[in-house]
């Protein structure tokens, strides 16, 4: 057994005492593979290399994985840790980068960030909000959350409010123009919360750490109804046929009925590892990858297995699935992406190998897949074609 192993099981051990949660280190079971595999052990150096399980311990040395984010030409991204910057992507000029003062040092990003039509708004492993200008990067307002930002911003557009979920387990509810907390806010949770909120008409919800799933109303910040899935959830959310989808660290899947607040199915069985990637839906199937290197594929309405794609070296999959031009995307941490029939999970073509790490999820522009590496370089793939390139930053 060598460290990346010992360094796995002493971390898992270490978060079963004091949160409670559960890393998997037992024998993976799936209905449809004959042969038992043992976990591979890439979460744990996927979190003491990168966020180190950010609710038990601080990392010493964060570099994030801030998805990237575009409008028009532009392309949003942190190419280097604890700095975000424009980009041109048509030709690869820079615009701007934050910061550009001393006196503000972010650590890391990785949280999703948010665009409106005049700033963007980026949440800091430092604690801090960052309110910048669209055109130039100017810093308009800091809002000090107190905890680390891991989990995706979101725009709730019935107040007008910026969500920003913390490591602390709150979830703030910040006015767009000032950045002051909104009246009854933040809610809390007993436990951090990793994914992001979704927010859809006048109601937030937000699974935590603490294992239950929220259901919040937008405008008071007051608990609509809540599930106890008995289990941490780390997702982000997503609404797809009146279900709300998440991923949790008792490495199953699990669909909420949103109208009744009731769970409405959890995967019988126990994927090799934790489903943190968001969920993919398209039609009656959920495509939600796997930190075992898995991608599985689901029925919407009952969670019953379709099919499971396996990469090579059982590499963690972190970011979320993408079909585009008809070819389910998918990237495992080691760079290599594949191209995927939807309905099958026969490969289409790949892997193509970035040489690269990615953790970020991908972002979807003009009919092509915009990928950041961990080492800030940036890629745009072809689905239809099964080709990538490197877009050069100048």
């Amino acid at each position: 057994m060598d460290w990346y192993e010992v360094a796995s099981l002493l971390f898992g051990a270490f978060c079963v005492a004091i949160l409670g949660i559960p890393v998997a280190t037992t024998r993976y079971r799936n209905p449809r593979m004959r042969r038992p595999t043992f976990l591979v052990p890439g979460l744990g150096a996927l979190l003491l290399g990168a966020l180190t399980f950010a609710g038990c311990a601080k990392v010493a040395s964060p570099r994030g994985w801030m998805p990237p984010i575009a409008w028009d030409s532009f392309l949003l991204v942190s190419r280097k840790t604890g700095e975000v910057s424009l980009i041109n992507i048509e030709d690869g000029t820079p615009v701007w980068r934050f910061p550009t003062d001393n006196d503000v040092r972010p650590i890391a990003f990785y949280a999703r960030p948010v665009a409106t039509q005049d700033r963007v708004y980026v949440g800091g492993y430092d604690g801090n909000v960052y309110a910048l200008d669209k055109r130039d990067g100017r810093l308009a307002w800091t809002f000090k959350a107190g905890s680390s930002v891991i989990g995706g911003l979101a725009l709730e557009e019935v107040t007008q409010s910026l969500l920003v979920p913390t490591d602390d387990g709150r979830l703030y509810a910040l006015d767009l123009a000032s950045g002051e907390v909104r009246p009854g806010w933040p809610f809390r949770s007993e436990k951090g919360i990793w994914g992001a909120p979704l927010a859809q008409g006048n109601t937030v919800y937000v699974g935590s750490l603490d294992g239950k799933v929220y259901a919040i109303d937008a405008a008071s910040g007051a608990e609509r109804w809540h599930v106890d899935l008995g289990t941490g959830v780390i997702s982000d959310p997503v609404l797809a046929g009146g279900l709300l989808l998440l991923g949790a660290t008792d490495r199953r899947l699990h669909a909420i009925d949103v109208a009744s607040g009731r769970l409405a199915w959890s995967t019988s069985w126990r994927a090799g590892n934790w489903f943190w990637a968001k969920p993919f839906v398209q039609g009656e199937t959920v495509y939600a990858a796997n930190l075992d290197g898995r991608l599985y594929a689901l029925g919407l309405a009952d969670g019953a297995l379709k099919w499971i794609f396996e990469g090579e070296d059982a590499q963690p999959v972190r970011s979320h699935p993408v079909v585009v031009e008809g070819v389910l995307v998918v990237v495992a941490r080691d760079g290599k992406v594949y191209g995927l029939e939807p309905e099958t999970g026969q490969k289409r073509w790949g892997p193509l190998a970035l040489d690269e790490e990615v953790l970020a999820d991908p972002l979807v522009k003009g009919g092509h897949v915009i990928l950041v590496t961990r080492q800030g370089q940036i890629f745009r793939v072809d689905p239809g074609k099964g080709q990538v390139e490197a877009i050069a930053v100048r």
